[in-house]
């Protein structure tokens, strides 16, 4: 079965329209600190509903119209998020195990006893001072920005940031709103709005981040290009993680 077309792209479908239900609920979330508030958004939601059910009532064949609409909605969430071309939910997980199968495991790798944000002091470095741990932050959003520069756009959101953290299984229990908290109490500027590849979120942009600095970014030293002459092209950039000073990183004091 998994070999006609139609049957193999059924999970992208479902996984695509997971991801877009997740992208609501950031959404909703994101009223919490805001004027309008979670209720509201909520209620805006729950209304447009309504009126939607509404008329369907009245001119069903507006059920094609909400169906062709959710069908390029999921498409294309799925194009951006990879689940495209045949490419199915387990796919991706698979390559992701290959991925971390195939990892060379350093000695700052958490064992299996270790919690996320901990350090083994056999391991790793010693306990870090909050300065350092919030000058290693300031400087991990700072690469972030030039490197969403050099990929064609005008800064970061936060809720990347902190997926780029978490995927170090650093800060575990930090959530988007302390990022956004911590950046406040660095004098990293965050925008309420804006638009990267589409979604609007909380955001650095480097407008500002430059304007807050005095200075230009500074590019992180992969992201230089190698001007010797017939050098070879360099490996695709990756983004850059946070430094493991990040791990230490002091809870913003209104985060309770």
């Amino acid at each position: 079965m998994e070999h006609i077309p139609f049957v193999r792209e059924v999970p992208v479908v479902a996984s695509a329209t997971m991801v877009a239900l997740r992208y609501v609920g950031a959404w909703l979330r994101a009223g919490d600190q805001e004027s309008g508030g979670f209720l509201v958004r909520l209620g805006a939601l729950g209304t447009a509903g309504y009126i939607a059910l509404y008329f369907t009532q009245k001119h069903p064949g507006l059920w094609y119209a909400y169906g062709a609409t959710g069908l390029v909605i999921v498409t294309t969430v799925a194009v951006r998020t990879g689940l495209s071309a045949g490419r199915t939910v387990k796919d991706l997980e698979d390559a992701h195990t290959t991925a971390e199968e195939e990892a060379p495991q350093g000695t700052d790798t958490l064992n299996d006893h270790e919690t996320a944000g901990e350090w083994d002091p056999e391991t790793t470095q010693a306990q870090v001072t909050s300065a350092e741990a919030d000058a290693a932050f300031a400087a991990f959003v700072e690469h972030s920005v030039a490197f969403a520069v050099r990929q064609g756009r005008k800064g970061v959101h936060t809720d990347t940031l902190l997926e780029r953290i978490h995927r170090e299984r650093m800060l575990a229990d930090w959530t988007e709103p302390m990022i956004r908290q911590k950046c406040k109490a660095l004098d990293i500027p965050v925008r309420t709005q804006m638009g990267i590849q589409g979604r609007n979120y909380f955001g650095v942009h480097i407008a500002d981040l430059e304007q807050a600095l005095g200075r230009a970014l500074r590019i992180p030293a992969q992201l230089v290009p190698d001007l010797t002459p017939n050098a070879p092209a360099a490996p695709p950039a990756e983004p850059p993680a946070p430094p493991p000073e990040v791990a230490f990183l002091e809870a913003p004091a209104d985060s309770a």
